[in-house]
């Protein structure tokens, strides 16, 4: 049986990341973002308790070759797997994914920033 505290367990691991809010604006699921951009959630999904990430298209490939691991509905060509509670090896690794999720999303952020920043000024030069 899958514990229900999946969901506590994930929030604790996001909201301890630098940056990070939770909403349901996508509406069901609680999901957790950083500057506005997600990089984790938690629910039901098909009956079974499982958490969503972005591990990148090399790691996507390797991880859903295990049972309870697929490449997530919508995200998966983004390199987003779905993965039910009881795929988990332990704790240690659901850590490792969620964090890892946040550092792929989070480190495209201040790129798309500075590009903005460059094209503001090069609008004050003119």
């Amino acid at each position: 049986m899958p514990k229900p505290d999946l969901l506590e367990r994930v929030r604790r691991i996001a909201l301890a990341l630098p940056h990070t809010e939770e909403s349901s604006r996508l509406g069901g699921s609680p999901h957790f973002y950083v500057h506005g951009k997600i990089f984790t959630g938690a629910g039901v999904e098909d009956g079974r308790w499982s958490f969503g990430a972005k591990v990148g298209l090399e790691r996507q490939a390797i991880l859903v070759t295990r049972p309870g691991i697929r490449v997530a509905k919508y995200v998966g060509r983004y390199g987003w797997i779905s993965v039910d509670e009881a795929a988990l090896a332990d704790e240690a690794e659901l850590r490792a994914l969620i964090e890892l999720s946040y550092e792929l999303v989070a480190a495209r952020l201040p790129a798309a920033k500075r590009i903005r920043k460059k094209v503001d000024k090069k609008k004050a030069k003119k």
